[in-house]
């Protein structure tokens, strides 16, 4: 199922943009996205699939200093039409925002080109579930001992736009393509679980293909797992697969609409020392392979690259149009939506963690006096207090090292400290970057975790 183009998706924000004075608002934001979404799901031999087209619009009205935001499944002329009649009824009923300035004008910038595959847009669904199948039967074939494979994968081919009355009309497309395989293994009664995944923006078949075999080799290393003897305290390993579930905090503490709300650790900390000088943290918006990398942002700003944190000084929050003309300055291009149900707010795009050392995980490892290796499945990330930073994070791929070498692997583990503390404990940063929704990401070594 084709989706309309960007041109074609813009010349309906325009349409739509011609009536604002008609249906009675000043302003008028249009947001149109459409997407092609494929899921697969292969648990051993049973194979479930579904695709189809999702599309529709979000659309914030301003009368005054009111604004009101209404969204529609649909991109039927009328249909959107009568949600921007909503959107302006809506903003009517509410009370004035004093802190509201206007919608975005147009910007030039950084931005560039988004990330549209044709080989990814073009592969057929039976190539996408053969491709499937053959990572599949290779875990199985891996190991006498794996048991049981749970793969998914998930192929989107997507277009969204941007226009307002203020004269941004603009788009983008783009492709990506994500697969998760969970592994289940015995031997001699023992069970251990293995967890890989990928995500990429571009057709790399081999990544996928090799995606269940990377898991079985996983749960593999987990036979013979014992648990931590007493609690200790000491140096932590975190694989760059998990290392965003450690470090979400920081979006929440730099995000402009946190820190002008007062829920922010960092608010009156710009050019002030918040992590050690070995942290130098970048979102960037423009990251060639990165999985939110595009042109605009959500609002039709163009993305661009900017330091969060340089070597432990906080440089920037990170803004959308809203946060930016609050403090009278531009927006640094980072207004994304949950959808088109959503009106945007300030995210990051691409994080990226600068590296300090040319090592990788094993090397980090042999860095290590007494600690613990976290290398898969987590459980418990999103109970970590972004404000106080306390966490608690449950590991099922764990192993226990000592005077730089592996002893054991760890039937299950608790990693427990503060967000601010681990950004001022860190050691070293890998060079092992790892693509994921989070952006691009090494492995790390960080002291004064308590493990339990």
């Amino acid at each position: 199922m084709s989706i309309p183009s960007v041109n074609e998706l813009i010349d309906l924000g325009k349409r739509i943009v011609s009536k604002v004075k008609e249906i009675g608002a000043d302003e008028l934001e249009i947001y149109i996205s459409a997407s092609n979404r494929f899921s697969l799901r292969i648990i051993t031999n049973y194979i479930t699939t579904t695709s189809g087209l999702d599309a529709g619009v979000g659309i914030r009205a301003v009368v005054g200093k009111r604004v009101g935001f209404s969204s529609v499944s649909s991109l039927d002329y009328a249909n959107v039409l009568n949600a921007a009649k909503m959107a302006v009824k809506i903003a009517k009923t509410r009370p004035e925002d004093p802190d509201f300035k206007h919608l975005p004008d147009p910007t030039r910038g950084a931005g560039g080109k988004g990330i549209f595959d044709e080989e990814l847009a073009s592969i057929s669904i039976n190539d996408l579930v053969n491709l499937s199948g053959k990572a599949v039967k290779a875990g199985l074939k891996y190991s006498e001992h794996i048991k049981k494979v749970d793969f998914s994968l998930n192929r989107i081919i997507g277009a969204f736009a941007v226009v307002n009355t203020r004269g941004i009309e603009n788009g983008d497309r783009f492709t990506v393509l994500s697969s998760w395989t969970t592994v289940k293994a015995e031997k001699n009664g023992e069970l251990a679980t293995g967890i890989e995944f990928v995500i990429n923006r571009k057709y790399v078949p081999e990544d996928v293909q090799e995606l269940s075999v990377k898991a079985g080799q996983r749960a593999e290393k987990m036979f013979g797992g014992k648990k931590l003897e007493r609690q200790i305290k000491g140096q932590l390993v975190i694989d760059s697969s998990v290392v965003e579930d450690f470090l979400w905090p920081l979006v929440f503490n730099v995000s402009a609409l946190n820190v002008q709300n007062g829920r922010s650790r960092f608010v009156g900390k710009i050019n002030e020392k918040v992590a050690c000088e070995k942290v130098t943290i970048i979102d960037d918006g423009t990251l060639p392979e990165g999985i939110r990398t595009a042109k605009i942002d959500e609002e039709g700003i163009p993305t661009m690259r900017k330091s969060i944190i340089e070597n432990g000084v906080l440089k920037t929050f990170i803004y959308d149009s809203y946060t930016a003309y609050k403090e009278n300055r531009e927006s640094t291009g980072n207004a994304f939506r949950r959808g088109y149900e959503t009106a945007p707010s300030p995210s990051a795009s691409n994080i990226i963690i600068k590296e300090t050392n040319s090592m990788g995980v094993e090397d980090l490892v042999r860095e290590v006096d007494r600690g613990v290796l976290i290398a898969g499945f987590t459980m418990g990330s999103h109970l970590t207090d972004p404000l106080k930073g306390s966490f608690s994070i449950t590991s099922l791929n764990a192993f226990y090292v000592e005077n730089g070498d592996i002893k054991y692997p760890l039937k299950s583990v608790s990693a427990s400290g503060n967000f601010f503390e681990l950004l001022n404990n860190v050691i070293k940063i890998g060079n092992d970057y790892r693509l994921t929704l989070f952006g691009k990401i090494p492995s790390m070594l960080v002291d004064g975790v308590t493990f339990i």
